[in-house]
């Protein structure tokens, strides 16, 4: 009965656990898309939340000053801006690709780098992201 009961409590507590970061997820999301409808110009835009995510996760080896040549040379955020609107969409549709299929960062950096593997909210928020501007960006 004892372990009936502690097997009930943890049931009902990973329930709330997971209810509550399911309702946070879709607060952040929320706020994506308010501030994505909100800015209505053209090109890209980041919001707080994704670029914090970008910084965290992503500038590290997408940098001028980046040690991965590899990398560098692929892609650096700072000159995603400065993209002209066709080269912007297609940024972004690649970027939709990459992060569906989890490729970035990629499994030797998370090897070797476990903290710079992007979680659950975090793609989820990057996709977000991506998939509004990408419908903000057909209209211009």
């Amino acid at each position: 009965m004892k372990t009936y009961i502690k097997l009930l409590g943890l049931v009902l507590t990973l329930g709330i656990v997971a209810f509550t970061v399911k309702n946070k997820e879709e607060e952040t999301l929320t706020k994506i898309k308010e501030k994505s409808i909100e800015q209505n110009q053209t090109g890209i835009t980041f919001p707080k939340d994704v670029k914090a995510i970008i910084d965290a996760k992503c500038m590290n080896c997408h940098k001028p000053d980046a040690r991965n040549e590899k990398a560098k040379k692929k892609l650096q955020w700072e000159k995603v801006p400065k993209m002209n609107l066709k080269e912007q969409k297609s940024f972004l549709g690649d970027l939709s690709e990459v992060l569906e299929d989890g490729e970035m960062p990629p499994e030797k950096m998370v090897t070797r780098k476990p903290e710079m593997a992007l979680n659950l909210e975090e793609n989820r928020v990057l996709i977000t992201w991506v998939e509004l501007e990408l419908e903000r960006l057909k209209g211009n």
